[in-house]
């Protein structure tokens, strides 16, 4: 009998890849990745684990070379919206974040699934992010959100979409510097509000 989707063990998977970031925080390894990376560590993972069940019934300890090339060339592509800024941390926070499942005994191929991982470029996953062709109907309208093309967004549907749709990856990753914390009461950046920072981060550096 072919296994089914379940919601109650997509949460099961979430939750234990949140007590393992946890961990994973604590290391070395996690230390040597960039300040956006360390950032975006969490929401890259869950973003991982929760494409893998959703779209093809996968837990860790069932991850093939297969599957991550797909994850990574066409679910992330497809599927979740989010800026260059978080695309460019996904496979070096992947790579380290295998190699430390492998040592902590939750997968028994780490090294199979980061050589799946290298034959893939951050160029590579950037360039596929980038062709608006493969982006599904969700992600279509999210990007509109996130670069600030569309005004008057309720807050309570963005949350909505990041939660159901982008396996809570936020719309808040902005700017090539580093990942842009938003004000509690500013939920998108709108086409005004970026200008606003740009004149400020000009006058801040001139």
């Amino acid at each position: 009998m072919e296994k089914a989707y379940s919601e109650v063990e997509a949460e099961r998977n979430l939750e234990k890849n949140r007590l393992w970031v946890g961990r994973f925080k604590t290391t070395r390894s996690f230390q040597k990745l960039t300040k956006p990376e360390k950032v975006a560590a969490l929401y890259v993972t869950q973003a991982f684990v929760g494409l893998a069940y959703k779209y093809e019934l996968r837990e860790p300890r069932r991850y093939t070379a297969k599957l991550v090339r797909k994850v990574l060339l066409e679910l992330f592509p497809k599927r979740i919206a989010a800026t260059n800024v978080f695309f460019s941390s996904v496979i070096p926070v992947m790579r380290r974040y295998f190699v430390f499942l492998g040592v902590q005994h939750k997968i028994s191929n780490a090294d199979t699934l980061v050589k799946a991982l290298d034959s893939v470029s951050t160029k590579q996953l950037l360039d596929i992010h980038q062709d608006q062709n493969n982006w599904d109907a969700h992600k279509v309208k999210a990007m509109a959100i996130l670069m600030g093309t569309v005004d008057h967004v309720d807050p309570k549907r963005v949350a909505a979409f990041e939660e159901d749709y982008n396996i809570g990856v936020p719309l808040r990753f902005c700017f090539d510097l580093g990942v842009y914390r938003q004000p509690k009461n500013i939920i998108l950046l709108t086409e005004g509000l970026r200008k606003k920072f740009e004149q400020i981060l000009y006058e801040k550096h001139n």
